[in-house]
């Protein structure tokens, strides 16, 4: 059984709450473990087949458009490491009113292709999550179906 890694860093809850219906959209089909980045060890990656990463977009050091500060210190941690053949997936939550929507995500995107992962599929991009839940769950549980039907 395929083993999943999913990351996430939250300041409202929205990425968290985003997180937890992915996980349980995946949870029957996959050994799937969730847990916050500030509490991942960088060599937890090595035991894992897939690995998603959650984050929402940020103002960090004064840089708008930036990962969640916690999101941040993992990725840096894991700079200097190889991802090669590592398959990733990518979510974010955002509001469309801010000029970076998401950001975060274009910003972890980059990071995988640097250190030679693969994005599996396109990443999630969710709009006020908590204002708009209804339609913002739906959208994470179709992507997440996605990814389901990818890994299968």
């Amino acid at each position: 059984m395929l083993k999943i890694l999913l990351i996430y860093a939250t300041n409202s809850g929205s990425t968290y709450v985003a997180g937890k219906i992915i996980k349980e959209a995946l949870n029957h089909d996959f050994a799937m473990t969730m847990q916050n980045a500030s509490e991942t060890n960088p060599n937890d990656a090595d035991n894992f087949d897939i690995i998603i990463l959650g984050s929402p977009t940020w103002d960090f050091g004064g840089k708008d458009g930036m990962p969640h500060e916690m999101m941040l210190e993992l990725l840096n941690k894991w700079q200097n490491k190889s991802f090669a053949g590592k398959r990733f997936a990518i979510f974010g939550c955002g509001d469309r009113m801010f000029v970076q929507f998401c950001a975060a995500v274009d910003y972890i995107e980059k990071f995988i292709a640097n250190v030679g992962g693969t994005l599996l599929l396109p990443s999630l991009r969710l709009n006020n999550f908590f204002f708009e839940l209804e339609k913002e769950t739906e959208l994470a549980k179709e992507w997440a179906g996605e990814l389901k039907k990818m890994l299968k």
